[in-house]
């Protein structure tokens, strides 16, 4: 789930005539549309088994844990220090099943930038995560086309985590009073068992599998990271461009990712 109350400094893309077939007395087998439809229609049947079957197995999480079973964030990640941890706020405890858990803290580095990263990690209910664009849209933002973004990482598999990223954009109060266009980029991704992926719906297709295959319930981490494209024409703000900040969160990235994940 992403997160609301963000406080961050904020500053600133007809056919052609077909003649009719003739009618056959040979009996013709299903059309594409009609197996379609089938495998749509078996496909949500599993889907729907999987989410409302009872698993009596959880996996462990993909994500180191403190002693007391939070989410783990550091404090320290290369040249960024993070501020006071919170977790999850009392909205969301509201809404969220009670086993969900949450870590967040701002985060600054030598040269004044500054970026939020926040974990909610999933217990045994499969609703405690759903698609941050859900989120992000109700808080006022304006989401420009999804992209993955390939981050070499040593501590990933293969050397490169993908993560997935939103450019965007909504209204917001600048310090002399005018309303202005805040420019933001989020990266996230989510952490299973063993397991990494940018996308939901892969998310989506390995806990059905599991829970289906293996009477297993992944305990998901989704992570979010939000930072402010600080250049802007409009206000004369002469930050960092769209390419400098994804160069900045990308190198956080880098820095965060080996304290995050389990052993």
């Amino acid at each position: 789930m992403s997160e609301s109350n963000v406080n961050m400094v904020q500053a600133a893309s007809e056919p052609s005539p077909v003649r009719p077939a003739a009618v056959s007395s040979t009996q013709r087998g299903p059309s594409t549309r009609q197996i379609a439809i089938v495998v749509a229609i078996l496909g949500g049947g599993v889907l729907f088994t999987a989410m409302t079957s009872d698993v009596t197995k959880v996996s462990e999480p993909g994500v180191k844990l403190t002693a007391e079973g939070q989410p783990f964030l550091t404090d320290k990640a290369g040249n960024w220090t993070g501020g006071e941890l919170s977790g999850l706020t009392d909205e969301e405890k509201k809404i969220l099943p009670e086993d969900t858990m949450g870590a967040r803290r701002m985060f600054k580095d030598k040269d004044g930038d500054q970026l939020f990263c926040s974990i909610v990690l999933a217990g045994r209910d499969v609703t405690s995560i759903h698609r941050p664009e859900l989120c992000l849209t109700g808080q006022g933002w304006s989401l420009g086309k999804l992209q993955v973004e390939q981050i070499p990482t040593l501590a990933a598999k293969g050397g490169v985590l993908s993560v997935s990223r939103l450019n965007a954009t909504r209204d917001a109060k600048l310090s002399d009073g005018r309303t202005g266009r805040a420019n933001s980029i989020f990266l996230y991704w989510f952490v299973g068992k063993d397991r990494v992926t940018p996308y939901h719906w892969q998310r989506i297709y390995w806990t059905a599998k599991d829970r289906v295959l293996h009477n297993t319930n992944h305990r998901w981490a989704y992570i979010l990271i939000h930072i402010p494209v600080t250049k802007n024409a409009a206000t004369g703000n002469t930050g960092k461009s769209e390419e400098e900040t994804m160069k900045t969160v990308a190198g956080f990235v880098q820095d965060v990712y080996p304290t995050l994940v389990a052993n």
